[in-house]
């Protein structure tokens, strides 16, 4: 098919039959798109669509509105991250409690992703080796920061998981070249005197750090990693990478478990007394969060995921203040200013959206 098909059937009001592979978007800023490159359905080659008509029929509209998904996607993910506390919490006060929580409600979610293990086996090694980094690194981060929830205060683990953009910037500067601007510096600069502020350094001298920190310190470590190899990445469908993070996610919580809780298995009546709750926290919250964070990452860069995540510390922790009962004193406030801080300098400074991936949005 010549170049100008697809642009004809565009110039007309049709849709062309390679509406679905965006292969990128570039130079978007508050005025719009400045050029598009789209590809042919038989040529090879990518055609590169002018900027008036990009602005003109509607075209601004159709493009903004799909590059706006992933971002609506992670939002909604980030609402449902900060309010999974709440079941959680009702677990426990059913008769689970600790690690075990976790592993429950982690074990339900992944029943329902399991058929995704069946497209493994169609993957090429490269694939594989990367759905492996998902599973040992997201899965794995999912199930750590679960568990942090019920076995630190919440607000402690929701914010030491946001220490996340200094990890995602130091990524993207040394993993993807991305260069080190002054915003970036500062971003970093108020992320790490968040994280000292959190654990009391520089306030009363002391450290304070109990397991729960821990464990939502490294998973926001390793979330920011596992986002490396997701964004960007065509081969595997979001059924097969949900799949394989839902191994890790089983695998992380089982060795968890087995090395860290003291606690003997709840018994029968628990689990029954619990088990609406479980359900509900597996299937209504921690299931969706993998999935829609899961897909918005295959087309956000891994920075500004986590920054755009970020809105979970304002439901989580206002959440938390409101209902838990738990304390917020001057090192939580001090360092939720400061995490929002190196949030709003990082993302209000950026002028252009990372490019879609090779496939456009993901499909569902």
């Amino acid at each position: 098919m010549p170049p100008c098909n697809d642009m004809d059937q565009l110039l007309r009001g049709k849709t062309p039959p390679a509406i679905g592979s965006l292969v990128g978007i570039h130079e978007f800023s508050n005025s719009g798109y400045n050029k598009i490159e789209w590809p042919l359905t038989h040529g090879g080659a990518a055609a590169t669509m002018p900027a008036e008509l990009v602005h003109s029929s509607g075209m601004s509209l159709f493009l903004r509105s799909h590059a706006l998904l992933p971002t609506a996607g992670l939002l909604l993910a980030a609402v449902i991250s900060g309010l999974t506390w709440l079941p959680l919490h009702a677990i426990e006060r059913n008769g689970i409690a600790g690690l075990w929580v976790a592993l429950a409600v982690v074990a339900v979610a992944c029943v329902p992703l399991a058929p995704g293990l069946a497209g493994f086996r169609d993957l090429t090694r490269r694939d594989l080796v990367g759905l492996f980094w998902i599973a040992a690194l997201i899965g794995v981060a999912w199930a750590f920061y679960t568990a942090s929830l019920t076995t630190t205060e919440v607000a402690r683990a929701i914010l030491l998981f946001y220490i996340a953009p200094v990890w995602g910037t130091l990524l993207e500067v040394f993993v993807l070249r991305q260069p080190l601007t002054l915003r970036r510096a500062t971003a970093l600069g108020l992320g790490s005197a968040g994280l000292i502020a959190i654990l009391g350094i520089g306030l009363d001298l002391r450290f304070v750090m109990n397991l729960g920190d821990v464990l939502a310190l490294m998973s926001g470590m390793l979330w920011s990693v596992g986002l490396l190899f997701v964004f960007r990445r065509t081969g595997p469908t979001l059924a097969t990478q949900s799949a394989a993070l839902a191994v890790g996610a089983l695998i992380g919580a089982v060795t968890m478990v087995l090395l860290l809780e003291r606690a003997p298995p709840p018994s029968a009546d628990a689990i029954i007394a619990a088990g609406p709750w479980i359900l509900v926290a597996g299937l209504g919250f921690v299931l969706p969060l993998w999935l829609l964070s899961l897909w918005a990452a295959r087309s956000v860069s891994p920075a500004r995921a986590t920054l755009i995540f970020m809105a979970e510390v304002c439901v989580g922790v206002g959440s938390a203040a409101l209902w838990a009962g738990q304390p917020f004193g001057a090192r939580e406030t001090i360092g939720t200013i400061l995490v929002l801080a190196a949030a709003a300098v990082e993302f209000g400074g950026t002028q252009k959206a990372a490019s879609l991936s090779p496939q456009g949005v993901p499909p569902l």
